[in-house]
């Protein structure tokens, strides 16, 4: 079997995007995505691809990069720890960055399948967390992102 190819990726991240925010508006394509990464995850650890076992949730987020490498969506996903509870998340050779940049650009909601599976993943924890743009550099098709573990769901 070939493998699939990213300029695939994001063409077909483009359409599910525009079809989503066409039939659902941003707030809809936006809730619709994050279902999108809640059955992402139970689907990958069902498969063995992720499992949420980690001393902490960043290890876990660690385990979700090296997936999402492995599997082709992005060519290398950095984490840096800064502690326990924070890191920054270098993401470089996204596969669906021309297909993003051209939905916000035109006002609508991408994808963030990232974003999105890792958020799942720490909510199946019990955890809350939060993250802030730090740098996105389109034309090197590299973003940067600061996330932070908040605090246990409930708390």
């Amino acid at each position: 079997m070939k493998p699939v190819k990213p300029e695939f990726l994001d063409v077909l991240n483009y359409a599910i995007c525009s079809v989503a925010n066409d039939m659902l508006g941003s707030e809809g394509a936006k809730n619709f995505f994050r279902k999108v990464g809640e059955y992402h995850l139970e689907e990958a650890v069902r498969r063995g691809f992720i499992s949420l076992e980690g001393e902490n949730p960043l290890d876990v987020l660690l385990g979700i990069a090296r997936y999402l490498e492995d599997m082709g969506y992005m060519g290398k996903i950095e984490i840096e720890r800064l502690s326990d509870t924070e890191a920054i998340v270098t993401m470089r050779e996204v596969t669906v960055t021309e297909s993003s940049i051209r939905l916000l650009s035109r006002g609508r909601e991408p994808s963030h399948f990232m974003t999105n599976l890792m958020f799942a993943a720490l909510r199946k924890l019990g955890i809350e967390a939060e993250l802030r743009e730090l740098e996105a550099k389109p034309e090197e098709n590299m973003f940067r992102e600061h996330w932070i573990i908040k605090k246990s769901i409930g708390q």
